[in-house]
């Protein structure tokens, strides 16, 4: 019997073996992942990330298991470029599970994942993730049914894995003799075929498990990754995450375990049919058909601009503001979906490149020049446009937020900035359409200085486009009959004893206008922002779309507006 056993050097070499080829395949499939965009134009297929971990965004959500199901059924295999090679089918409607191979505790409220180098006891059944393989490998599925048949029809619940090549596999072990025992003592006595080998956990290993748990199939190709598809190809045929009907999504998912992480769900889907899910989180959807097909066309732009923003995690855009936001197939809308058919593979261009395209709510009357924004310089068509279609009773047009100086306090504490108390903010420069791109924040303690888009981010404020007023602000009529707006903490009067500076410190004064005596704070205890837009400001204002769509303007005009020099082709 101890000849039919695997010797501890053959078993390291083999552990050894697993871990050179899962590095052979993070590189092997990283290249062939994006070998798809190697070609200039609108590509067929984008890949958005669904469940991940990306700790430069904070963005943490993948997962150790979900569910899938689709209406008519799912299949299971992997992708080379646009060809799908399909190992198994589910053809019930059943959910199936999809776990990564780990080790679990099996309790009365689930599975938990278990750290077997914790140094803890476990308190329950134990999932481990060595596993047994009985037999050679074979050359496709069918060859390996049969020996599975007979295999489980001795008693061995053995299951089917498909490592490069197809092999069976049964157990799921805590540890190298945990499995070198239960051969001993329970599969060769049955099975007497003396060809076993212990298989070591693995980084990458991915399970699918039937409704009633048990393994459908077992995934560790270190060429490939595992994708599911829906069994029917109908147009509404979509995949459903955890039961949840607002999370179905067309296309294929990929499954990918990078790092040893938990599983990182990527939805595999046509460009076109990504932006069915897009367009109408980024514009309302009973807004003028012209308005929707602009926005399909800056949104396909900014794909296209976008693609491998994730490329470390293997994927283009995730579903959130850091890319765009996508809600699947469970997110469009009939007006949404024709625009987007109505403009299908068109982008903005300028000199032919596909072009920086930028969009926001509202501009308020007037968009803002990128470097007074972001900084950037080269971008000729991302400059500041009349916005006059603009209704002045849109969204979030005008605004205002008041903020109590010692709010302001903490933030700039919360920020990092310990300035003491506020004694004034003030608005040193603006750019030529009137937005804020400089802000100086004066503390008993220090001052904090800001510029372009952080005079609106420091506070969180609809748009750069603000005026402050202060509880402490007084009007001083001078000569030229011309008001001056001033405070009166620091400055300089004449007194009975002289010439005196009013101290910041001595609270309040009273003061004498033409509807008599007001009190009046030395330095703001409140401080209000009256603005106008909501957004960046940058490239095109989606509600001036709508005026310019309602005033009888195309979708191409509409873009050729607010970036101008750009073509839409």
């Amino acid at each position: 019997m101890k000849e039919r056993l695997l010797s501890k050097s053959k078993i390291k070499w083999m552990a050894l073996r697993l871990a050179l080829l899962s590095l052979v395949y993070v590189s092997l499939f990283f290249s062939q992942s994006f070998m798809v965009y190697a070609y200039e134009g609108v590509p067929n297929k984008v890949r958005i990330g669904l469940l991940f971990n990306d700790s430069q965004t904070g963005q943490y959500s993948s997962v150790s298991s979900f569910t899938v199901d689709a209406q008519n059924g799912l299949q299971f295999g992997y992708s080379s470029g646009d060809r799908f090679t399909c190992l198994i089918k589910e053809s019930s409607g059943n959910a199936v599970t999809i776990r990564k191979d780990a080790f679990f505790l099996k309790g009365s409220s689930g599975l938990t994942e278990y750290n077997p180098s914790s140094g803890k006891t476990p308190s329950g059944e134990l999932i481990g993730a060595y596993h047994i393989k009985i037999g050679e490998d074979y050359k496709d599925y069918d060859a390996l049914y049969t020996s599975l048949t007979e295999i489980r029809q001795k008693g061995v619940d053995a299951y089917p894995v498909y490592a490069d090549s197809w092999q069976i596999w049964t157990g799921f072990y805590v540890d190298e003799n945990d499995a070198q025992k239960a051969i001993i003592d329970n599969i060769d006595p049955v099975l007497n075929t003396g060809e076993y080998s212990v298989v070591d956990p693995s980084m990458s290993r991915i399970t699918v498990l039937s409704k009633d748990e048990k393994v459908m199939l077992m995934f560790d190709s270190i060429y490939y990754a595992f994708q599911v598809q829906p069994e029917n190809k109908d147009e509404n045929c979509v995949l459903r995450i955890n039961g949840d009907d607002k999370k179905r999504y067309r296309g294929a998912f990929e499954i990918l375990r990078l790092s040893g992480s938990d599983m990182t769900v990527i939805n595999v889907i046509n460009i076109e049919e990504y932006l069915y899910g897009v367009v109408p989180y980024e514009i309302q959807a009973s807004s003028h058909p012209e308005a929707l097909k602009s926005q399909a066309v800056a949104a396909r732009t900014y794909t296209v601009n976008n693609l491998n923003k994730y490329k470390r995690l293997q994927f283009d855009l995730c579903p959130t503001v850091y890319s765009q936001v996508y809600k699947g197939f469970d997110g469009e809308a009939a007006s949404t979906n024709k625009a987007v058919d109505d403009t299908k593979g068109k982008i903005v261009t300028y000199n032919g490149k596909p072009a920086s395209v930028f969009y926001f709510s509202s501009s308020g009357g007037r968009t803002e020049d990128v470097k007074n924004v972001w900084g950037s310089e080269g971008y000729p068509y991302l400059l500041s446009v009349e916005d006059k279609y603009e209704s002045g009773d849109s969204w979030h047009y005008n605004w205002e937020v008041s903020f109590t100086a010692q709010k302001i306090k903490q933030i700039m504490v919360d920020r990092g900035f310990k300035l003491g108390d506020i004694q004034g903010i003030y608005i040193t420069k603006r750019s030529e359409a009137g937005r804020a791109t400089e802000v100086i924040v004066k503390g008993s303690q220090g001052e904090k200085v800001y510029t372009n888009g952080s005079t609106r981010n420091f506070l969180s404020l609809d748009s750069q486009w603000y005026d402050i007023t202060t509880d402490a602000d007084i009007f001083v009529k001078g000569n030229d009959d011309e008001s001056t707006k001033t405070q009166l903490g620091g400055t300089k009067v004449m007194t009975a004893s002289g010439l005196q500076t009013i101290s910041s410190s001595s609270g309040k004064l009273n003061v004498v206008n033409s509807a008599g005596m007001k009190v009046v704070p030395l330095i703001p205890t409140n401080y209000t922002f009256k603005g106008k837009g909501w957004g960046h400001a940058v490239g095109m204002s989606q509600e001036g779309a709508k005026g310019m769509a309602k005033a009888g303007f195309t979708y191409e005009e509409i873009l050729s507006h607010y970036f101008p020099g750009t073509k839409v082709e």
